[in-house]
């Protein structure tokens, strides 16, 4: 194959470029337990952010598939000449443990960001369930004082001692 130094190229920009695409996403969930750990969360900004991971996610799916059918071509042909091309593989090597670790990173602080937002929607549906609780006895109290006169009763007061 007269074209594996340019695959073996490819490669490793792709992996690269994944890298870069963790290093957002981890900068983007590191991000989110910032606005998880404040008073008053901004579940807006949280959003959106997920918005964006999803998007950094297909883009790591398109680079994986890249990768993959990339070394299914030449894959045979590096394990063959694996001294020819050792230097490029120890960088694509390099380049994975940075990857994993990357990923590693992400996946211990989502942990920890699932953790904090079941916290939050804890303390939430408690504020709702609080207010609907003094809701309903404001609403019993008021009917219960409405209910106080009855027809029947007199407005006057004896003023008599």
């Amino acid at each position: 194959m007269d074209n594996t130094g340019v695959y073996i190229s490819a490669l490793q920009e792709s992996l690269q470029k994944k890298l870069e695409v963790l290093n957002s996403l981890l900068k983007l969930t590191n991000e989110q337990r910032k606005i998880l750990s404040e008073q008053d969360p901004n579940m807006d900004r949280f959003s959106s952010i997920i918005d964006e991971k999803d998007k950094l996610l297909e883009t790591m799916e398109i680079l994986d598939r890249g990768f993959e059918s990339l070394f299914a071509k030449i894959g045979t042909t590096i394990k063959d000449n694996k001294y020819q091309y050792q230097q490029q593989i120890t960088e694509m090597q390099n380049l994975i443990r940075s990857i994993t670790d990357t990923g590693l990173q992400i996946e211990g602080q989502e942990h920890r960001n699932k953790t904090a937002f079941q916290n939050y929607l804890t303390g939430a549906r408690r504020e709702i369930r609080e207010y609907s609780t003094n809701h309903q006895m404001a609403n019993a109290y008021y009917q219960n004082m409405a209910n106080q006169h009855q027809s029947w009763q007199s407005y006057f007061v004896d003023q008599k001692k």
